[in-house]
C-alpha cells in the first residue's frame, strides 16, 4: 500500500547525461575561443599593426583584437553553462537544457564574429578595388 503523501514520480537531482555532453560541448567551444584569443589574434593584429593606424578598423576588428569578443563569449558561455548546472541540481530541467544550449548558441556567435571581425578589414579592402 502506499502513502498518498509520497511524490508519484521520484525525481533524480543531479547531473543528468545529457547536461554533461552539452556542458562538454560548451567547454569546447571556449577553449576553441581562447585558442583563437592566445594563438590566432597576435599575427592579425601584428599584420593590422604594420596597416598604420588602429583607427580606420571598424569597431568589429577592434572588438576582436581588443579580446572583448572572444573572452568575453568564452566567459559568458562558460556562466551559461555553469547556470545550467545550477538549474538542474535545483530540479529544473528544461532550465538547465535551454541555459545550455544558450551557452552553445554563445559561443558559435562568438567565433562567428570573431572571425567575421578579424577579416572585416579585408572585405571592405576588397569591395574598393575595381576590376
Amino acid at each position: 500500500m502506499t502513502n498518498p503523501e509520497d511524490p508519484k514520480e521520484a525525481r533524480v537531482v543531479g547531473l543528468n547525461p545529457v547536461d554533461f555532453v552539452l556542458a562538454l560541448v560548451v567547454a569546447s567551444l571556449a577553449t576553441a575561443l581562447v585558442l583563437l584569443d592566445r594563438l590566432v589574434l597576435p599575427a592579425f593584429a601584428k599584420m593590422y599593426g604594420e596597416f598604420g593606424s588602429s583607427a580606420a578598423l571598424p569597431f568589429v576588428t577592434r572588438a576582436v583584437l581588443g579580446h572583448v569578443t572572444p573572452l568575453g563569449g568564452a566567459a559568458g558561455a562558460i556562466a551559461l553553462s555553469v547556470a545550467g548546472i545550477f538549474a538542474r541540481k535545483s530540479g529544473k530541467g528544461g532550465m538547465a537544457v535551454g541555459l545550455f544550449l544558450g551557452g552553445i548558441a554563445l559561443a558559435i556567435g562568438a567565433v562567428g564574429l570573431s572571425m567575421y571581425g578579424l577579416y572585416a578589414p579585408m572585405f571592405d579592402l576588397a569591395e574598393k578595388v575595381k576590376p
